[in-house]
């Protein structure tokens, strides 16, 4: 074949395929450039590592072993292909172009290798895919024939260098030595030379795999971005450009105010709403399903897809940049909406599965590409209840609660600091010269259950000798079920308030014994200019434990013990150890997990201000993560949110376990194995008391 013949055909399937390809990216960028903007280009070292832990180490796969053996595989390998192809379009332009002498030597052998061990993952995804058939996953052809294109690539290459140098080799047995260092494709080399087929014949197939190849890898490139596989383009860069700590932080909105006089329509309800970023993670998703396999909403039969919500949206927008509007899916208003005209994009999903989210993270957790879908789905909520008025019914009384009273219960704010007299715990207008400020929130303030766990913390803390205060009735709500509800101004008026009494009374450091109060006040209110030490209540007491500032009893009485992760505390903020530790250091306690434990772990039901409204559709989500608890065989759950005490309670109750199986805050656990003078302090304190 001459050297003219190749620099044509190759320019002009380069020109065509490289041409489609670029105006199909050029439509997809020209949305991405129409969407909202967002700084993701800070913290760049950070950003730098992420990409090579999770992006090239592909570590968020591995928490499925065997698939993610498999993609990991198939992605190295694919990789260092590309150095490959790359060489063969340079080769009809300068047939002899090759790395330096012991670098292509390396690189041949490495790439052979590599090759090899791809075409046995191709064969493990289309067993897994034809005959597994996991049910996360859907029947794909679309996705065989890209598995098809990457076989078939690795093929062609083997077949091209054997061919090649083997057809070579008849005329020149040295030429045989160029191939020596690729061990397949020598082998093939030295198999082809000593048949009886003539060198021409050779040559002529060595040519036609050398094309197949080149117009494989054009058509697969083309077919990227028109399909579920534009995450081969995009997963790296939406990997760096992911978001970075804190993860618990919701998107803020600023000038909130202002946007409301104005009457500025506010949340996600159309495409020029979203932010380019959020569109990124729209032309990565893998459809791998991970996110929807671990979603406790869709694990007991709500309408919550967390991958759908991100197909619907992308589909959407999609449709819109090529002037192809959707019909809609939606049924307007969804569960216990008003109705009306809802915008397009709203329409596009479904609005059923928008407040049925418990924003319990499990979605992004298990995303091997790191899709955010909280940010997307709170913020279809924000324009829902700021801008159209229509939420679940039930979440109209809460907002009149929290509005008026600043609590969820609607309780005058006066009572908030009565548990804590009773107690003799101070208010920090009282003795500004405490350490740490207890901020106790609203379930530990007046939900006769969580007051134990309040009323346990406050004893143990101070039988350690640590100094601390409260608010009293000075505290307000947090602000996190307002902003999860998608009320982002009732958030901001609340954390306002709160930094505001912190500043008065020159709050440094904070612990709390409610996870959602924890991740509002460390990682939201740093957004309205609030920084300070903020700890949990069970990473204190961990910390007092190791310090010998607490003594157990010596008679301790057994008792097995599974512990129940909280979302807020274990996903939003990575905290799975203290919790752990502390029940380790209680003599005669056992503690056990559950299958779905830290990272896995299961949500209670509480989350994204799902506590306050009703479970109307499928199975409660308290009754599936109580089974999973039973199958311990525990005599105690335990936790470390009084959420998820109330709802797991709730749940045993609810099966007729109540008598037999306890659940109790870790707090409560501690205290009732310390030595005096904890114990006198006790007998008052009802761990027992029915959930209210």
């Amino acid at each position: 074949m001459s050297f003219d013949y190749r620099v044509i055909v190759a320019s002009v399937l380069l020109l065509v395929g490289l041409g489609l390809f670029a105006r199909t990216i050029a439509l997809r960028w020209k949305v991405l450039r129409a969407a909202k903007p967002e700084t993701r280009w800070d913290l760049v070292a950070a950003r730098v590592r992420k990409l090579l832990v999770v992006g090239i180490a592909q570590k968020k796969m591995f928490k499925e072993p065997a698939s993610g053996l498999l993609h990991a595989f198939t992605f190295w390998g694919f990789s260092i292909l590309a150095v490959r192809t790359l060489q063969l379009f340079v080769q009809a332009y300068a047939p002899e172009a090759a790395l330096p002498g012991v670098l292509q030597a390396g690189y041949d052998f490495v790439k052979d290798i590599t090759e090899a061990v791809v075409l046995v993952a191709i064969l493990g995804f289309i067993w897994r895919r034809l005959v597994v058939r996991p049910k996360r996953i859907a029947y794909s052809g679309e996705a065989l024939l890209i598995l098809g294109f990457i076989a078939m690539l690795m093929v062609t290459d083997f077949l091209y260098d054997g061919l090649h140098f083997g057809g070579l080799a008849k005329t020149d047995p040295a030429r045989l030595a160029e191939v020596a260092h690729a061990p397949i494709g020598g082998w093939l080399a030295g198999l082809f030379a000593a048949g009886g087929a003539e060198a021409k014949t050779l040559l002529l197939w060595a040519e036609v795999n050398y094309w197949i190849h080149l117009i494989v890898v054009l058509t697969f490139l083309n077919l990227l971005p028109l399909s579920k596989h534009f995450h081969v383009i995009t997963s790296l860069p939406n990997v760096f450009l992911s978001r970075l700590e804190p993860k618990g932080a919701l998107p803020f909105v600023p000038d909130i105010e202002a946007k409301l006089e104005a009457e500025e329509p506010l949340g996600i309800a159309k495409s020029s709403d979203l932010t380019w970023k959020q569109v990124l993670d729209l032309y990565t998703c893998t459809e791998c399903g991970r996110c929807e396999v671990n979603c406790p909403a869709w694990q007991t039969g709500k309408p919550l897809n967390p991958k759908m919500i991100i197909l619907d949206t992308r589909d959407f927008v999609y449709a819109e940049a090529a002037g192809k509007p959707m019909a809609p899916l939606a049924a307007a208003g969804g569960e216990d909406g008003e109705g009306g005209d809802l915008p397009a994009l709203i329409q596009a999903v479904n609005l059923d599965a928008i407040w049925a989210c418990t924003t319990c993270r499990s979605c992004s957790e298990q995303c091997p590409v790191m899709i955010e879908h909280i940010d997307k789905i709170v913020g279809i909520r924000r324009h829902m209840m700021m801008t159209r008025n229509e939420f679940p019914k039930e979440l109209g009384t809460t907002l009149k609660n929290l509005e008026s009273k600043s609590n969820p219960w609607g309780l005058a704010s006066g009572k908030r600091g009565e548990w804590a007299k009773d107690e003799g715990i101070p208010t920090l207008a009282d003795n500004p010269e405490a350490e740490w400020l207890f901020f106790v929130g609203c379930a530990g303030s007046f939900d006769d259950r969580a007051k134990t766990i309040s009323i346990a913390t406050a004893r143990i803390l101070k039988q350690a000798g640590v100094s601390f205060a409260v608010l009293g009735k000075k505290e307000k709500c947090c602000g996190d079920p307002g902003r999860r509800m998608g009320h982002e101004y009732l958030f901001q008026d609340q954390a306002k308030a709160n930094i505001e009494t912190f500043a008065e009374l020159n709050v440094k450091k904070v612990f709390t014994a409610c996870p959602h109060c924890y991740n509002t006040i460390k990682n939201e209110y740093p957004q309205l200019g609030g920084q300070y030490e903020v700890v949990h209540h069970t990473q204190l007491i961990a910390e007092l434990i190791k310090a010998g500032k607490l003594h157990f009893k010596t008679d301790a009485t057994a008792q097995k013990v599974v512990f129940h992760d909280s979302c807020y505390l274990g996903r939003h903020n990575d905290e799975y150890d203290a919790p752990r530790e502390t029940l380790k250091a209680v003599p005669g306690l056992e503690l056990v997990e559950m299958e779905r434990s830290r990272q896995l772990g299961m949500c209670c039901g509480a989350g994204g201000a799902r506590m306050f409204m009703e479970e109307k559709i499928g199975k409660r989500i308290n009754h599936l993560r109580i089974e999973q608890a039973m199958e311990t065989q525990p005599q105690v759950v335990a936790s470390g949110c009084p959420f998820c005490v109330t709802m797991l309670a709730d749940g045993l109750k609810d099966k007729d376990l109540y008598d037999a199986v306890r659940t109790r805050d870790i707090a409560e656990i501690v205290l009732d194995a310390l030595e005096a003078p904890a114990r006198p302090a006790t007998q008052d304190l009802d761990p027992e008391a029915a959930p209210t």
